[in-house]
């Protein structure tokens, strides 16, 4: 099992260059719903010739790793919108919730005590609603270990079988190795990895 995807920007999470430094402050922006950061990202997509990803598609939010509050903030969703706006998809369907809250990716340091794309599957409910685009979008704040979108993406292949499933996610976390730019494209296919986790092309 595989899905495409993309990514736009990299951040670091340990690294002590001016760029990883900065790098952080992006992926906060991020994290925070900034706005301003979705807009900006927008213009930067379709200026790097990279709209064409998002071409008859409605964009699915993740959801966070607990049932949401109200005014909580949603970053996924705020992509969503501010990408729609800017001509980057169709439409934003939020069809996906938590059933109960799991632990947070952020709190946990390690693979193999993070959450597997089962469990992760297993939290999620899908609120079926008429999707005519051709394509369906898993849109993420940050991806690390891409179980959290993996599992969305499976959970929506199940309701919507006809469907391209992809996923784009603003930010890649590059804890690994040297940031030298905080835009670094990456795009392939993530699989399914036989541990629960998932397999990334790099």
């Amino acid at each position: 099992m595989s899905f495409e995807f993309l990514t736009f920007l990299a951040y670091s999470p340990r690294g002590k260059s001016e760029i990883e430094i900065t790098s952080r402050t992006v992926a906060g922006s991020c994290k925070n719903g900034d706005v301003s950061f979705s807009t900006r990202l927008s213009q930067r997509i379709n200026e790097s010739n990279l709209s064409d990803y998002f071409s008859n598609s409605v964009l699915v939010p993740v959801p966070r790793s607990t049932p949401l509050v109200e005014g909580a903030v949603f970053p996924a969703q705020i992509i969503c919108e501010t990408f729609v706006k800017n001509g980057l998809g169709e439409s934003v369907a939020s069809c996906v919730n938590r059933a109960y809250a799991i632990p947070k990716s952020s709190s946990q340091f390690h693979a193999e005590t993070r959450n597997t794309v089962q469990i992760h599957q297993e939290s999620l409910i899908i609120k079926p609603v008429l999707i005519s685009e051709p394509t369906i979008i898993v849109v993420d704040d940050i991806l690390t270990l891409g179980r959290t979108s993996f599992a969305t993406a499976l959970e929506l292949q199940k309701n919507y079988p006809d469907k391209e499933i992809k996923i784009f996610c603003a930010i890649r976390t590059r804890g690994w190795k040297n940031l030298e730019n905080i835009i670094d494209v990456s795009r392939g296919k993530m699989h399914l990895a036989v541990n629960g986790g998932v397999q990334m092309p790099d």
